[in-house]
């Protein structure tokens, strides 16, 4: 299983931010990304996951298909996972509605029960063919696991939320859901060392699942609690050095200065 990013280029505006991105990512590796401001890793994170806003070409493989022209609702369904950055609030959505709506959407042809007539029954009474009371619990042990408070489960998404919270949240989706590729955004932004730390916890535990894992971050904060496998300097829309976790090391004693 294997995440091929082939020559990607993307643009906004007619402006060229990625200028031909390659990397692979393999089933329960850890990767991060690194880079100034302005270098790129929010458009690649976006790009992956088919944002409108940008124009790209290039090849996106999935287990050697491409997706590079598919909806980003067809993505995720694939298993591509994104958490943003800065994730906005949905009033009147709960956490646990989302997860339960997200989970059957990835499973929705294994839904339907074949001892319930009715299907809109059916789909209530199934999630992805988990019960209702074996997928709660599924969340509720995840989000044990994140230091996660139960209650902020049954609360419109991001509503109220401190910064760490919401990166919990993100986290907590990643983990429920069935993901094979999770993109996390600046994760670290923000976060205080208790939450880094149960941040990091998730991410460990993906990597156990067999999920790659790509961290995108200009700091190596999280990468004190997470080893990546791989790590990639991106400068001005290209990779411009991979190498192992020691590179992370190099540039928080340099800075970026010899990657321009």
């Amino acid at each position: 299983m294997t995440l091929n990013v082939i020559n990607l280029h993307a643009s906004v505006e007619g402006k060229e931010i990625l200028r031909g991105v390659s990397l692979t990512i393999k089933k329960g590796e850890v990767h991060a990304i690194m880079g100034p401001n302005g270098s790129g890793k929010s458009t690649l994170a976006s790009t992956l996951l088919g944002h409108p806003s940008y124009k790209s070409r290039g090849k996106i493989l999935l287990d050697g298909k491409n997706i590079r022209l598919l909806p980003t609702e067809n993505r995720a369904k694939a298993g591509l996972f994104l958490a943003f950055q800065s994730p906005v609030a949905i009033a009147g959505v709960s956490v646990m509605n989302l997860l339960r709506s997200a989970y059957a959407a990835r499973f929705e042809k294994k839904t339907a029960s074949k001892t319930v007539q009715n299907p809109v029954l059916a789909r209530r009474m199934n999630i992805g063919g988990m019960s209702i009371g074996d997928f709660t619990d599924m969340v509720k042990s995840y989000a044990a696991s994140l230091d996660l408070k139960e209650e902020l489960l049954s609360r419109g998404i991001h509503e109220g939320f401190s910064g760490g919270e919401k990166k919990k949240i993100e986290m907590l989706q990643s983990l429920v859901l069935p993901t094979k590729f999770a993109i996390f955004d600046e994760i670290d932004t923000g976060l205080d060392v208790d939450a880094l730390r149960s941040v990091s916890k998730g991410l460990e535990q993906l990597s156990k699942k067999g999920v790659g894992v790509l961290i995108i971050t200009h700091y190596q904060r999280i990468l004190h609690y997470v080893k990546p496998d791989v790590v990639h300097v991106l400068v001005n829309g290209l990779i411009v050095r991979t190498g192992n976790a020691s590179l992370a090391k190099k540039i928080e004693d340099e800075g970026y200065g010899t990657f321009r």
